[in-house]
């Protein structure tokens, strides 16, 4: 089942009837719908960060909306893109960061119960490499955690962000502890060697009635 209209309003509002009503006549005739075989198609470009997603498709888009009007007198709202704004608000696209794209996928998976896979709308309002960017932004960032393919990984950095403190108060304890040992036993817990003790200084000492010596004149003779 493929759903090319999911991002406009109308699409999207009916993207959980349409399934029900594939389900119902599949039945009918002794066949059975399978969700791995679900698409849904949505407008995507994703950056570093939204102004740059933004900058990236701004003049791509207003060329595309020109081309729109051509073909329908309401341009790019008759499929749910009248500007670059109302598509991110819409929550149906995105055009800004991988987090931004994550939230649209959580959207129209709690919209339609489980999707097999998303088409990314072609619309070529990018340069080139700023849409293999975009798409590669969406492979490494956005399917992998929408997929859950890290969610272990998440969960034990959510786990020790939450118990930091914790740790940390216990090692404190234990470094001030180990400190307190170290004191109890001597110098830092440091022995000396009776041998080390007994050996005398290599030091010449000066006998009390013997006078200082007298430093090296280091003034220079004409």
């Amino acid at each position: 089942m493929l759903c090319v209209m999911a991002g406009s309003p109308h699409g999207y509002d009916a993207l959980d009837y349409n399934w029900e009503l594939a389900n119902r006549e599949a039945r009918a005739q002794g066949r059975a719908m399978d969700r791995s075989d679900y698409r849904v198609m949505a407008p995507f470009h994703i950056a570093e960060t939204r102004e740059k997603a933004i900058e990236n498709v701004r003049d791509g888009f207003e060329k595309w909306q020109l081309y729109s009007y051509s073909v329908n007198p309401e341009g790019g709202a008759a499929i749910g893109m009248p500007s670059i704004e109302a598509i991110n608000e819409s929550g149906r696209g995105a055009i800004g960061t991988p987090d931004d794209a994550l939230r649209v996928l959580e959207n129209y998976w709690s919209k339609t119960g489980g999707f097999g896979g998303v088409l990314l709308l072609a619309h070529d309002w990018a340069e080139w490499e700023a849409t293999k960017r975009s798409y590669e932004l969406f492979a490494r960032y956005v399917l992998p955690r929408f997929e859950e393919r890290n969610a272990w990984r998440s969960q034990s950095m959510d786990w020790m962000r939450a118990n930091r403190e914790g740790f940390s108060a216990k090692r404190k304890s234990a470094q001030v502890k180990a400190v307190e040992q170290h004191f109890a036993a001597g110098v830092m817990g440091i022995d000396v060697p009776a041998s080390c003790s007994a050996m005398p200084s290599r030091r010449k000492k000066r006998r009390s009635n013997e006078p200082p010596t007298k430093p090296h004149n280091t003034e220079r003779r004409p």
